[in-house]
């Protein structure tokens, strides 16, 4: 973002000239001639005009200096980062396969505010219109309907190899008619499940691990045949991803598995089938969540080109400024009377001579910077018409292709991506099926002053718990929000409370052993991390952690709070009005993300829930008047003692979803 104007004295020469002069009788009281024909009240008009300089030149400088000497030690602000999601689009009945291009552009509904949210497709995709009509699992015997879970998008999912996959062990697709000619597309999720389970640092990525089993797609043509795979990103259905595929053209529709009766409809079949298992076979039986049709990735970006930027009048450090901003990706061409090339871009001019065709780009404010023709070289001037002046010069400066968005206000719920922007044959709608996450705002002033130190300090090195929890928060692309980590934790183990004095005990202490536990900035409750993101915050770890150390990234221990209340409201007080209030307060307080807790930094880790304290963020909404009975608190369903402070372990968090809340007059 462009950096704020900073006014930290605001006073005028007059305000600092009356100021002096009042302060005279208090210092020297035998001064009593404050004319201006005084030559000591000359002095002190002197000064106070010298003073309104100095605060000018203060007021110009502190954040901005404090910022550029964090670029120079290699710290600039975060960069916004767009949201991603899937879309999911629909033909109108009974019209023929459609193409999307990759770039198509799709909004988010009315519903949204400010300015328009825009996702753009990153890749082509066939619509076809079919429907998934069957989903069948085969454990080599006998078939089981996963079709209604497929449905549902349950979260715990369902196994599409059977609980014990072996050979000849399958997926059994079944579509309601032949894919159209050309690349079609499954998208395959993987089951979250309640708590995906710790993993460990410097053991290798999931992406790159071997296959567990020996599989092909196949589909029916009066015999199994292989399928003509582009690309498959499941890694043997263990990771979200999709599957491409060039459509067969002797498919042939056929009753299989469950649906053999008279009257079930012939359907076109592929199957996912496993030949072989390679050593033991898989180490965690696959779950899937769901298989999407006519589906593709998009993100919160949109794309611009051949944007005229302005005419190069030859002299040094030029700016041009982009239309939109902020800007996610873009390159710079210049022409030099031989048509558009492109330049470089760079950080800074240092090392670059007059001869380097570079230049810098501000990603947040969009200003493009060229050389002073010492360092970095400079857009050659392009006469137009022979004048001397500027504006008669030749336009010569372009931006060919820049992306520009980001940001938080993209992250939405499923189903609110609703709007086509532009009008595409056969096409009835889109929508995203999944909530759309991955989007950040740039990072604040205030908080880069903040983690600042911290950077300097570490200096990408974890020694100590507050380096591994600070450097987690700080992987690129993993969005973590918040993290705790404990010395001596091998996730295999708790913490737990000491007896004696309700510190911090490993269970079995393992030494050089460390667990981190991240919270995501997500929407859903709790927030629970991703296998992939605890994958991606272990490596970060990895490669800047002791070589003694072993490392393991966990989620949190959530143990979740409701409370039971009856308030009595202020009878000059609506009571919908005071019983929302009082949900979104309890809601808030026991939250692990920012502003929850009574530090309104999110819920401590093993941070005691005080009855007192829980009273008091009740009464401190407007309009309660008192609280009527005894307010009861449940942990994990379990009521507890009324009245009294219920402890968690050090390793735990609290979370509410929902709580009671009765509100009356009386």
């Amino acid at each position: 973002m462009p950096l704020p104007e900073i006014n930290l004295d605001d006073r005028t020469f007059e305000q600092l000239y009356q100021e002096l002069i009042r302060r005279i009788p208090a210092y020297t009281p035998e001064w009593t001639d404050l004319n201006d024909s005084d030559p000591g009240v000359t002095l002190v008009q002197l000064f106070a005009w010298l003073a309104e300089i100095l605060v000018y030149r203060i007021n110009q400088v502190p954040q901005k200096n404090f910022i550029k000497f964090l670029e120079l030690v290699g710290i600039p602000l975060t960069a916004p980062s767009p949201a991603v999601t899937e879309l999911q689009f629909t033909l109108v009945p009974k019209a023929s396969a459609t193409s999307v291009l990759a770039g198509t552009q799709v909004a988010l509904g009315s519903g949204s505010s400010g300015q328009q949210v825009v996702f753009e497709t990153d890749f082509d995709l066939l619509v076809t219109g079919l429907t998934l009509v069957s989903v069948q699992s085969y454990n080599g015997l006998q078939f089981t309907d996963y079709t209604a879970a497929n449905a549902l998008y349950a979260s715990l999912g369902y196994p599409p190899l059977s609980v014990t996959p072996q050979a000849n062990a399958a997926l059994y697709l079944g579509f309601d008619n032949t894919f159209p000619a050309g690349t079609n597309r499954l998208t395959i999720h993987v089951a979250q499940g309640p708590t995906p389970a710790p993993v460990q640092g410097g053991v290798g990525t999931p992406t790159l691990a071997a296959p567990s089993v020996e599989a092909n797609w196949q589909y029916w043509n009066g015999q199994w045949t292989q399928l003509q795979v582009q690309n498959d990103t499941t890694s043997a259905l263990t990771k979200s991803g999709y599957v491409t595929f060039t459509a067969p053209t002797d498919g042939q529709l056929q009753q299989f598995g469950l649906l053999t009766k008279p009257g079930d409809q012939p359907l076109f079949w592929i199957r996912y089938f496993i030949q072989s298992l390679v050593g033991s076979g898989y180490d965690n039986v696959p779950m899937l969540s769901g298989i999407l049709l006519d589906t593709v990735s998009a993100t919160n970006s949109v794309t611009e080109t051949a944007e005229l930027l302005g005419a190069s009048n030859g002299r040094p450090n030029q700016t041009f400024q982009l239309a939109n901003f902020p800007i996610l990706s873009g390159t710079i061409a210049v022409d030099d009377g031989n048509g558009y090339a492109p330049w470089t871009e760079v950080d800074d001019f240092d090392g670059y001579t007059a001869m380097s065709q570079v230049y810098t780009l501000d990603d947040a404010t969009g200003l493009v910077t060229f050389g002073d023709g010492i360092h970095g070289g400079i857009p050659p001037r392009l006469p137009g018409n022979g004048s001397n002046l500027d504006s008669a010069d030749q336009t010569n400066v372009m931006a060919t292709t820049y992306k520009w968005g980001g940001g938080a206000a993209a992250n939405s719920g499923a189903n609110t991506i609703t709007t086509l922007l532009a009008s595409i044959p056969n096409l009835q709608g889109v929508s995203n099926p999944l909530p759309s996450y991955g989007g950040a705002d740039e990072e604040s002033v205030q908080d880069a002053e903040d983690s600042a130190p911290m950077i300097l300090r570490t200096q990408n090195r974890a020694v100590t718990v507050s380096d591994f929890a600070f450097l987690a928060t700080q992987t690129p692309g993993a969005q973590i929000k918040r993290a705790q980590a404990f010395p001596l934790l091998n996730p295999n183990f708790r913490v737990l409370s000491s007896v004696i004095d309700g510190s911090p005990r490993v269970e079995v202490p393992i030494p050089g052993a460390v667990t981190v536990f991240v919270i995501p900035d997500s929407l859903q409750l709790p927030p629970v991390p991703s296998e992939n993101t605890l994958q991606l915050v272990a490596n970060y770890l990895d490669a800047r952690r002791l070589l003694t150390c072993e490392l393991y990234v966990a989620p949190p221990h959530y143990r979740q709070v409701r409370i039971e209340v009856q308030v009595v409201a202020n009878p000059a007080f609506d009571l919908g009005t005071v019983g929302d209030a009082v949900l979104k307060q309890l809601l808030v307080y026991f939250n692990p993300l920012p502003p929850g807790g009574a530090n309104k930094t999110g819920w401590d880790f093993g941070g005691t829930i005080y009855f007192a304290e829980t009273y008091r963020q009740i009464f401190n909404v407007t309009g309660v008047l008192l609280i009527k009975g005894t307010l009861q608190t449940y942990v994990d369903s379990v009521l507890q003692t009324p009245c009294t402070d219920v402890s968690i372990m050090p390793d735990e968090i609290v979370y509410s979803a929902n709580h009671g809340v009765i509100v009356t007059y009386s």
